[in-house]
Parts: structure tokens; C-alpha cells; sequence
């Protein structure tokens, strides 16, 4: 009663500096708060709405800063799996300069068996490899990639799943309207009546063949097997005047030249010197294979088929299975991205002429067991396998997790900056308010003084206003 008697008889202008002292010492609060706590909002009565905005503003940050550790993790395992593929590319061109040595046919017997001691080696470790884990998944064995399965092996030699952004299964139904063919020469002069010297081209090079005057049909063959691993050409004795040459590989890139610098060499004028490609319809699609091997793509999934050379019409249907990997590339838990690791084995890598299993010992494409320019063939095969899969790996490291990656940082970057405008309190501003309000304090005190109105008073009267 006696706060409310005291309230009634002020004056108007002491009634007004009561209320500005009260409004200062609220607005002194609010100040140490803000410099203490550093956050502009300390609570919903501060910016109601700024405190919404902020809080969702928050939530973003905090979806984008997960999304970032998750991607840095899918990084450090691309970046695995691309690192020891690149050693197994290492190891397959160690393997390869073996072999090159040994179907040169300049090596002893023992030294033939000591470079394939040294494949062997080499072709085991690519397994071990194969298997390298990261968070206790494997890598390249085959377990992170899509499956693919219903396929019959004798129509279709290979598939690689390069891309599968469907969780669905994806069936797939193979006619094969034209079958690839080989470049195909043919020489008809019987045993030669003079010294011979051709030159010869074939799609993995040119070597330089000398026959001797007398020479053979089984001599020629001879001479240009010994060089196929050179110009991928193969000769084949069909009878004492027949030798024919067909290369390695079939499609359009598969072309015999033969120029004969000395002596004679009677060539069918009739004989086809370049190969064709396959053709297939294709689930609905008609696809021109590389040879043999058919890239297929759809809104689904995106596919390198390699069929055998002598599939022909409707092959056995197969199914593309499984997720692979799968990535949050974004905020939302729906954005997501997916890979299926190549399968990067010996039982996986190779070609046409055969896999990297038979160039072990025991297989039927050793060294040893003179088929040197066979193991040389599957083993660059194989080299092309292994860079296709990293250029897999290496594409989608960089523009689908590198992209994403680059956006989240921007995200964190923007939305922490637009939550620091918000929340932060302004060091300079509000320690500039504090100290300006504190001096007006003082002079709103001394006011009162002025008044006759003691300190006690004012102290008490403020109380009861606040209250």
C-alpha cells in the first residue's frame, strides 16, 4: 500500500524517470545476456519469428553437416577401391611384360617357367586384392557391385552393370540379328619359289615376317604365329597351297594389311581383310556392338555386354539385381546415388581368347604350355577391363560424390551464415548499447536525486513496477 501511495505522489517527471530507469535496467539485462551468451535470441520473447527461422534454418545445418561426413566416407571408400585397382592394374602390366618376353620366343625353357612362377604370383595377389575391405566391406570382389544372373555363359561371355539407379530389378532379352566376324586374309601360292619378305598389320600392331625360298604352307603359318602376339594375327594351314590369316579380335576395328616387300606372296584378291560388328535388338533397342561387346542404355540401367562370336538369334534372358552401393547425396534421405563396384578378379577379368585364371598354372593358357601369345592377349584384355573400371569409379567419385560434396559445402557455408545473422548477438553493437545505457542510467539516478527523491525510494518503486 505504501509503494502505491509512494507511485501517487510523484511527479510526473519523477514518474517518467522511474520508468526509464526500469526500461534501462531491462534493456542492461538484455545486453550482458547477449554478450554472455553470444546469440542474439536467448528466447521466443526476443524474435519470435527469427527463433522459428533459425530453428528450421538449424535443422538444414544439421541435415547438410551429416550428409557431408557420409559423403567424405563414400569419398575415402571410392578412393580405396580406385587405389587398389590401380595396383592391380600395376600388377597385370608386370604380368603382361612377362608374357611379351616369353612369346617373343628368345627365352630358355627355364626362363619361360621362372616368368610364369612370376605371373603366378602376380595373377594370386590380384585376388588377395580383389578382396581388400573398407568398414568391413569388400571392395572388389564382387559382393559391392549389382548382380547379374540367368544368363547363359556360352551365348554371353560377360556383363558389366555400369550404372543402376533403380532399385527394381532390371530384365534383359538379347536377339542377335548379325554375329560379328574377324578380319580374314588368305594366301593360295603353295610352297614359295623365292625369298619373301611381308609386312604385316593387324589390329595390336605391324611386324616384319621373312620366308625363306622353298618355304612351306606349314612354314608360313609358322612365321606368322610367331608374331601374332604383335599383330594379333592368327595363321591357320588349311593345305599345301592354302594358308589362311583371321585376327584375334572381330568388328570393324579388326583389319588385315600385307605388303610385300621381296619376292612374291599371292593373296585371295576375294577375301574379306576387314571384320564387321555384331548387331542385336536389344529390349527393344536395336544396338552396333564393338565387336562383340554391346553397350546398352535405358532411363534404368546402363550395360557392356560381351557375347561369344557364335550367338546368334534370341540368347537366354538375364537379370540385373541388387543396389550396389548407395550414397545420401543430399539433405533429403531420398536423394540418394548408387554404384556397383566392378568385379575385379581372375575368374572375371579377360576376354574372347579366355579369363586370367587359365594364365595361372594349371590353366590352359600358361606359358609354359606354349600358349604365351594366348596369356598375352587375355592379359591385355584384362588391362582394358581394369581401366574401364576405374574410369567407373573415377567418374562417379568426381561428379556425383565430388558434386555433391561441393554442394554441401556451400549449404554449410550459406546456412551457417544465414543462422549466424539471426542468432549472433553483434559484439561491437551491444557493447556499445550496454555502455551507452549504463551512462544513461546514472543520469537518469541523478535526475531523481535532483527531485528529492532518495535512492531507497526509487529502489522500491521499481521493485513494485517490475513485480
Amino acid at each position: 500500500m505504501s509503494q502505491i501511495s509512494s507511485i501517487l505522489n510523484l511527479t510526473s517527471s519523477q514518474l517518467q524517470a522511474v520508468l526509464r530507469i526500469q526500461q534501462l535496467t531491462q534493456a542492461i539485462a538484455q545486453n550482458s545476456q547477449r554478450l554472455n551468451t553470444m546469440k542474439q535470441i536467448n528466447s521466443a520473447a526476443d524474435d519470435p519469428s527469427g527463433l522459428v527461422h533459425a530453428s528450421l534454418l538449424q535443422m538444414e545445418l544439421t541435415a547438410a553437416e551429416t550428409t557431408s561426413d557420409g559423403l567424405a566416407q563414400a569419398n575415402a571408400l571410392l578412393s580405396t577401391a580406385d587405389s587398389t585397382a590401380n595396383q592391380i592394374l600395376s600388377n597385370l602390366q608386370e604380368a603382361r611384360s612377362l608374357a611379351l618376353e616369353a612369346a617373343g620366343g628368345t627365352l630358355s625353357a627355364s626362363d619361360v617357367a621362372a616368368n610364369q612362377v612370376e605371373i603366378d604370383s602376380l595373377l594370386r595377389a590380384i585376388d588377395s586384392l580383389a578382396r581388400t575391405e573398407f568398414n568391413g566391406q569388400r571392395l572388389l570382389d564382387g559382393s559391392s557391385g549389382f548382380r547379374v544372373s540367368g544368363y547363359d555363359s556360352s551365348e554371353i561371355l560377360d556383363v558389366d552393370v555400369l550404372d543402376k539407379q533403380t532399385a527394381d530389378d532390371v530384365s534383359v532379352s538379347i536377339n542377335v540379328t548379325t554375329q560379328a566376324t574377324q578380319a580374314h586374309e588368305e594366301y593360295n601360292g603353295g610352297s614359295l619359289t623365292q625369298d619373301t619378305t611381308v609386312v604385316v598389320t593387324g589390329p595390336d600392331g605391324t611386324a616384319t615376317v621373312s620366308l625363306s625360298s622353298g618355304a612351306t604352307t606349314d612354314d608360313i603359318a609358322e612365321a606368322f604365329n610367331a608374331v601374332t602376339y604383335l599383330t594379333g594375327i592368327t595363321a591357320t594351314r588349311v593345305d599345301s597351297t592354302t594358308v589362311e590369316f583371321d585376327t584375334v579380335d572381330y568388328g570393324s576395328d579388326a583389319t588385315i594389311t600385307m605388303e610385300v616387300t621381296q619376292g612374291s606372296f599371292s593373296l585371295d584378291p576375294t577375301a574379306s581383310s576387314d571384320g564387321t560388328d555384331a548387331v542385336a535388338t536389344i529390349n527393344g533397342q536395336t544396338v552396333t556392338a564393338d565387336g562383340t561387346t554391346f553397350s546398352y542404355t535405358s532411363s534404368q540401367i546402363s550395360l557392356q555386354i560381351e557375347v561369344d562370336p557364335t550367338a546368334s538369334g534370341s540368347l537366354t534372358p538375364f537379370t540385373v539385381s541388387g543396389e550396389g552401393l548407395e550414397f545420401v547425396i543430399g539433405t533429403s534421405a531420398a536423394n540418394r546415388a548408387r554404384i556397383g563396384l566392378p568385379k575385379l578378379t581372375t575368374t572375371s577379368l579377360g576376354g574372347i581368347t579366355g579369363k586370367l585364371s587359365s594364365v595361372i598354372s594349371g590353366g590352359s593358357n600358361t606359358l609354359t604350355g606354349g600358349r604365351a601369345a594366348e596369356a598375352l592377349k587375355i592379359i591385355d584384355d584384362a588391362i582394358e577391363d581394369v581401366t574401364r573400371a576405374e574410369a567407373i569409379i573415377g567418374s562417379f567419385q568426381q561428379y556425383t560424390i565430388g558434386a555433391a560434396s561441393n554442394v554441401m559445402e556451400s549449404v554449410i557455408e550459406n546456412t551457417s551464415s544465414a543462422l549466424s545473422a539471426i542468432q549472433d548477438a553483434d559484439v561491437a553493437l551491444e557493447t556499445a548499447l550496454l555502455t551507452n545505457n549504463q551512462l544513461l542510467l546514472q543520469t537518469a539516478y541523478q535526475a531523481l536525486s535532483i527531485t528529492s527523491l532518495n535512492s531507497q525510494n526509487v529502489l522500491s518503486l521499481l521493485t513494485s513496477l517490475t513485480s
